[in-house]
């Protein structure tokens, strides 16, 4: 299999959009219908990839973690992810977990009196900040933010709050409560958050290396180019500039927001360019996982 450009899919949402990327394109179907908020997907998909634009704040939820995702809905593997905040406003935010130690009993409590804000961790974001967000922590994204997740193959998502919000016939949205409360994490680890900016040395930062997958931002000045060895699965998006993958003879334009795969199974080099200085996110599947 040669390298290419992805078709993403479009899932439009109440609060936004989202465009899904993934390199198995035969279960496009499944991820575009409604059972992503609750159902495993299927198929050997060892990563998913999101661009999330939130013209609202997104509900409040919270991923399961492996054990519970195996034990309590017969899935394959839990939900962990990460974003890299690609666009955002200036009073931009994330919610990541609690700004104090809480009991499930008290977090049920503060729900059923819509009080739930008062112990939510707002953190503030900027442009190019990295947040990995494990499995069991409770989070949202904000209004006005463009993000490019990574995360497990999976759509477990326990929606527990939704600010109220109604859909165009006038329906709230489905909560999953019990299954949540079972799945948070309720201790008072606060988020690393890391601005790739700050560390973006000679073009190149790892910015995670976990046990489900790799992340590296890459930054290119006019007339560079970075060269990839063959033998190891690649998704590569553009975030700024103009860019174009070249391997053999071929070349694959790239923009702002596109998506190519360089294929595991690809057994020569391939090459991205910057036509202009361009920035762009590699992500890898871990050796870990691979194992």
């Amino acid at each position: 299999m040669k390298p290419y450009k992805t078709n993403p899919i479009i899932v439009g949402r109440i609060w936004g959009g989202r465009r899904l990327y993934n390199y198995n394109k035969d279960i496009g179907d499944e991820i575009a219908g409604e059972s992503w908020e609750t159902g495993s997907l299927a198929g050997n998909i060892p990563i998913l990839i999101k661009l999330i634009d939130a013209r609202e704040t997104l509900s409040l939820q919270v991923h399961p973690d492996n054990e519970y995702a195996i034990n309590i809905e017969n899935a394959r593997n839990g939900k962990n992810e990460a974003w890299i905040i690609l666009e955002c406003e200036e009073d931009s935010f994330i919610v990541y977990g609690f700004n104090r130690m809480i009991s499930q009993e008290e977090f049920r409590y503060l729900l059923e009196k819509g009080l739930i804000s008062e112990v939510l961790n707002y953190v503030k974001v900027k442009k190019g900040d990295f947040i990995f967000i494990p499995a069991g922590t409770v989070h949202c994204i904000g209004k006005g933010i463009l993000a490019y997740e990574v995360q497990q193959p999976s759509d477990l998502t326990y929606r527990i709050h939704d600010w109220g919000r109604k859909d165009a016939c006038g329906k709230e949205r489905e909560l999953h409560l019990d299954k949540a409360m079972g799945a948070i994490d309720y201790s008072i680890e606060l988020p690393c958050v890391v601005n790739v900016y700050d560390f973006l040395k000679d073009g190149f930062l790892n910015v995670i290396k976990c046990e489900y997958f790799e992340i590296d931002y890459r930054a290119l000045k006019p007339g560079e180019y970075h060269i990839y060895e063959p033998g190891r699965f690649r998704a590569v998006t553009a975030v700024t500039g103009n860019l174009r993958l070249m391997y053999e003879d071929c070349q694959i334009p790239m923009k702002k927001g596109d998506t190519c795969i360089i294929p595991e199974e690809y057994d020569r080099k391939a090459r991205i360019e910057g036509l202009g200085a361009a920035e762009y996110i590699v992500a890898a599947i871990s050796n870990e996982y691979l194992t």
